[in-house]
């Protein structure tokens, strides 16, 4: 009778161990499709930022150079030149985390990295990124107004001649200085996004992934042996 009681209690322990561990397996796979997520909007933001520095570089190149352009062209990269793609990440998997308890995660430094990557390394970015975002809201409500026909203008209307911000006189832009600071400290704010931000998030990104997909792998193997373990106990118990 001793003996049935603590196999019960034995096959009881295990039982909860696989619940604990298929929910943590769950959260964790949860973590990944969210993060895998992320990672593809932030390489598709880089690249869309990348279209930005392009567009910079041409702008600055005839601005600097008495060469003949077509003001299409032009007002089509000042266009280009003042959006922006904004950072959207995932974060159903670190609130229920956070709901939960973090010690559902069992491996503590794994659970240090997430922790480190949603509450500091996210928040981090995003305080850039809305200051960059503001150095371009204040570009088009405090630098461009004289300057410029219009702005956000995708979605010309019949009669307008293209796409694009076309300035009431380009060569006069050339010897604007405040006009010049601007777009050359516009462009430097650009490529520190790209090479600092979005590079370090990426990187941590990934990071993260491979991490969580070692504990995955991790949990599972240990989930089989004790499976086995309990099926040779039962085997000698009974035997």
């Amino acid at each position: 009778m001793v003996i049935g009681i603590l196999i019960a209690l034995q096959i009881n322990n295990w039982n909860e161990e696989r619940k604990s561990s298929n929910f943590e397996i769950q959260l964790l796979n949860t973590f990944n499709k969210g993060l895998r997520q992320d990672l593809t909007d932030v390489e598709v933001n880089i690249l869309g930022h990348k279209n930005v520095l392009t567009a910079a570089d041409t702008l600055l190149y005839y601005l600097g150079n008495d060469k003949a352009y077509n003001i299409d062209m032009i007002s089509n990269n000042f266009l280009i030149l003042m959006t922006y793609a904004t950072f959207q990440y995932s974060t159903s998997a670190f609130e229920t985390l956070k709901s939960k308890g973090v010690t559902v995660i069992a491996n503590e430094e794994l659970r240090n990295k997430i922790i480190g990557v949603y509450d500091s390394q996210y928040n981090l970015f995003l305080d850039f990124q809305d200051s960059h975002i503001s150095e371009i809201e204040r570009g088009y409500t405090e630098v461009f107004p004289i300057l410029f026909e219009s702005s956000y203008n995708f979605f010309p209307e019949e009669g307008d001649d293209a796409v694009g911000m076309r300035p009431i006189d380009f060569e006069a832009l050339k010897t604007n200085q405040e006009f010049l600071y601007y777009l050359k400290s516009l462009k430097n704010r650009t490529r520190l996004l790209i090479y600092w931000q979005y590079e370090m998030l990426e990187r941590k990104i990934k990071d993260l992934i491979l991490e969580i997909d070692k504990e995955i792998e991790k949990i599972i193997a240990k989930a089989i042996a004790e499976s086995n373990r309990k099926k040779n106990i039962s085997s000698k118990l009974f035997a």
